[in-house]
């Protein structure tokens, strides 16, 4: 019994001792630093991969606010605010460059990293995709924002040639009517002079006494001056209009020369007489100027 005792104390002293000279071996001392190594690694890799979902995640949603954009830009180009249309454009490109740099350092730190995720090696492609397609549309819709600009600019300018045309048009309309109007007054003028004719209605002594018919004598009638008189005694009218001449009596005597068949004396109410003229051009042919002598 003693035997065995001593005999199972000297196999753990032996298994001890070999124990000992493993973990003092050189290949036991590589394999602890391989797994160091892969443990770090491994901490690195899960810290890069989260790194790399973070920045998926803000490119995503950067792309989220540039849909976001794209729909107020329309919006601004329909209602003709082409001007702050660029404006956001413009911010649109600063953002896509931001997350284009993004990718590419994201893609550098992977490669580093020597991380083969396939899922995520799709995820970085598909994103940079999108991000050219966005560059491409964000791009094409800044040259249609700057062409529909233009195209304003040139219906602006051509409406202020035109209102200038209007302006100018009315000019020479305002010109054009100004000239009509004293053309027109011209012509009213001369036609009033051509057509002018001068009359005359009063008692023989008042028409003595204006100088329109001379005194006469016991076997001279008067007649009408040939000293000449003065018009202003006389009232102007346009022979083109006078039909019927009111004499506002009972009794009366043309003193002028007119053609008998040329009018008639008509009797109205009371017996009050009037010149009916039956032929215009007949009545005037002779004289410009009528003169009745009435009681």
């Amino acid at each position: 019994m003693q035997h065995k005792m001593t005999l199972v104390s000297l196999l753990l002293v032996v298994m001890m001792a070999a124990s000992c000279n493993v973990e003092r071996s050189e290949k036991y001392q590589t394999l602890l630093a391989e797994r160091d190594s892969l443990y770090t690694e491994a901490v690195a890799a899960k810290g890069g991969f989260d790194n790399a979902l973070n920045t998926i995640n803000e490119i995503e949603n950067a792309l989220e606010t540039v849909r976001v954009q794209e729909n107020i830009i329309m919006m601004d180009n329909q209602e003709g605010n082409t001007n702050k249309a660029v404006s956001e454009i413009n911010a649109i490109q600063q953002t896509l460059q931001e997350n284009r740099k993004k990718i590419e350092n994201l893609e550098k730190q992977l490669a580093e990293q020597g991380t083969k995720s396939k899922a995520l090696t799709q995820t970085v492609n598909r994103l940079k995709k999108q991000l050219e397609e966005k560059d491409i549309y964000i791009n094409n819709l800044k040259d249609e924002l700057q062409q529909s600009r233009q195209q304003i600019a040139e219906l602006s300018e051509q409406v202020t040639d035109l209102n200038n045309n209007i302006s100018e048009l009315n000019s020479s309309l305002d010109v054009m009517t100004v000239q009509n109007a004293a053309q027109q007054a011209t012509i009213e003028n001369q036609d009033a002079m051509l057509n002018a004719v001068w009359i005359c209605i009063a008692t023989q002594q008042t028409l003595v006494e204006k100088g329109v018919l001379s005194k006469g004598g016991l076997f001279q009638p008067s007649e009408i001056s040939k000293q000449g008189f003065d018009k202003s005694q006389f009232m102007q009218g346009n022979k083109r209009e006078l039909n019927v001449i009111p004499l506002h009596t009972k009794k009366a005597k043309i003193m002028t020369n007119h053609p008998e068949s040329s009018y008639q004396l008509v009797e109205g109410d009371e017996g009050s007489l009037s010149i009916q003229i039956l032929d215009k051009n007949a009545f005037w042919s002779m004289s410009n100027y009528l003169v009745v002598s009435i009681k």
